[in-house]
């Protein structure tokens, strides 16, 4: 998959998609029936053939009204300035996919700021994906459970949903026993190690939701969705919101006595329980640094009320939240072919007077596909 996508990236000869383009394009040319029956639109559909503005077709009550909708919305939220921003004009994409994520820990504790850092293993999943107009359906094989045939300790849900002028986006992460000390404290003399850490349970989940002001010039669908193509560079400012919940225990208690001591105080299990209600202010522009080519860079920083739980390690306390997102894709089209890198960091910043912590998601998603 990964040397598939090197190639294509690098512009080689041979393409991992031609004798499947060349299945589909066998099936979707076949010779069907046009008669505009009340079965039209389901053979127009199967052919790749359904044009959603043609007023002679006949829908079965509820999917017509569907279809309205869509055709409405459409119109409201999803219309671009066609000199930057073009639709691609095909309804289906099949994609593969490689994705790898890993957690990263950083952060001082106690009045002494003890330096702790620590990650999880990098998780990997691969699939396919397959989606008609803005609805998909994909299945993901774990890896690491293929691999040792051990239960995956990491675990996450994604939803997005992207037009013109909004985009919203969910997740849910899970993580028990899966994380690497790298620094703590003056442990081995401040050294870096790699210290196997069974003690760690980290559980998020949380929503964004955010406007682009350019949304007429500027496609965010370009670079994540590949159902655009941004022709001409642009930017734009970026307004919203962000909900998210975060519980992040260390049991520490789990290490060596000798670790222990370099604990800046009799505390052994450290907990950051809290949830954040923010409004969030970015920008992403898009880059068109060739023909075909596509770079992204959106940066969205929130700020707003934190209210940390009884249970957490100071207790129930109101606090101001911080958090950012910062999304990167690299995208190039040949024809109906596309293939993309997507880098998204979500991170979480924790800070009192005895406490300063960082938790955060990277995840990167290699991506292979074609319009039909």
């Amino acid at each position: 998959m990964l040397g598939a996508l090197l190639t294509a990236f690098g512009g080689a000869a041979k393409n991992p998609f031609k004798s499947i383009k060349s299945s589909i394009d066998r099936k979707l040319n076949e010779p069907f029936d046009t008669v505009r029956d009340a079965k039209y639109w389901k053979r127009a559909m199967m052919h790749g053939k359904l044009n959603l503005n043609d007023t002679t077709v006949h829908y079965p009550k509820f999917l017509g009204f569907c279809v309205k909708v869509y055709k409405w919305g459409d119109r409201t939220f999803n219309s671009y300035d066609t000199a930057y921003v073009v639709g691609s004009g095909k309804n289906w994409k099949f994609m593969l996919k490689n994705n790898d994520w890993i957690d990263t820990y950083v952060g001082h504790f106690g009045k002494d700021k003890m330096p702790v850092a620590m990650n999880s293993n990098i998780s990997t999943n691969v699939g396919a994906q397959l989606a008609f107009m803005a609805v998909s359906a994909s299945y993901m094989i774990d890896i690491d459970n293929l691999v040792t045939g051990k239960a995956t300790k990491h675990h996450k849900l994604e939803f997005s949903f992207t037009c013109a002028r909004m985009a919203f986006d969910a997740y849910f992460h899970k993580n028990t026993g899966n994380a690497n000390i790298h620094r703590f404290g003056d442990y081995d003399d401040g050294h870096w190690i790699d210290k196997r850490f069974t003690g760690l349970s980290r559980e998020s989940y949380g929503l964004y939701g955010y406007y682009f002001i350019n949304n007429k010039r500027y496609a965010q669908a370009a670079a994540y969705c590949f159902s655009k193509y941004q022709k001409k560079s642009a930017g734009s400012l970026i307004f919203g919101f962000h909900f998210s919940h975060q519980d992040v225990g260390m049991d520490f208690a789990r290490l060596d006595s000798a670790m222990q001591t370099f604990l800046p105080d009799t505390t052994r299990n450290y907990r950051f329980r809290y949830r954040d209600y923010s409004l969030l202010a970015g920008y992403g522009y898009n880059w068109v640094f060739r023909p075909n080519w596509l770079f992204n860079v959106t940066a969205m920083p929130s700020i707003g009320y934190r209210h940390s739980f009884p249970n957490s390690i100071e207790g129930k306390k109101d606090m101001l939240s911080a958090s950012i997102r910062l999304k990167l894709a690299l995208v190039r089209n040949r024809k109906n072919f596309f293939y993309g890198a997507h880098f998204v960091m979500d991170g979480h910043w924790y800070i009192s007077h005895r406490y300063s912590f960082f938790n955060s998601v990277e995840d990167l998603t290699l991506t292979a596909g074609i319009r039909f």
